[in-house]
């Protein structure tokens, strides 16, 4: 015994937005989306904001460890 579509859809509630049919496939959905080509500036930027991030995350611990040490000696009452 063979099922057809119509079979298999038969005990689904209709769909919204298209009269109750079944939904055709798209050839645009089934094409993969172009890719954003990427220019040699756009690379030189993002390799400079990554070594600006580094740095900044670099300055921010080494500041955080000589508070923590700054607040140790204070709290021993040297300096």
């Amino acid at each position: 015994m063979k099922t057809s579509l119509e079979d298999l859809l038969a005990g689904l509630p209709p769909q919204e937005g298209n009269g109750g049919q079944p939904l055709a496939a798209s050839i645009a959905a089934a094409r993969p989306a172009p890719s954003l080509r990427e220019t040699q500036i756009d690379r030189t930027t993002a390799n400079a904001r990554r070594v600006v991030d580094d740095e900044t995350l670099l300055r921010a611990e080494k500041t955080a460890a000589l508070k923590a040490a700054r607040e140790k000696r204070d709290l021993r009452g040297e300096g």
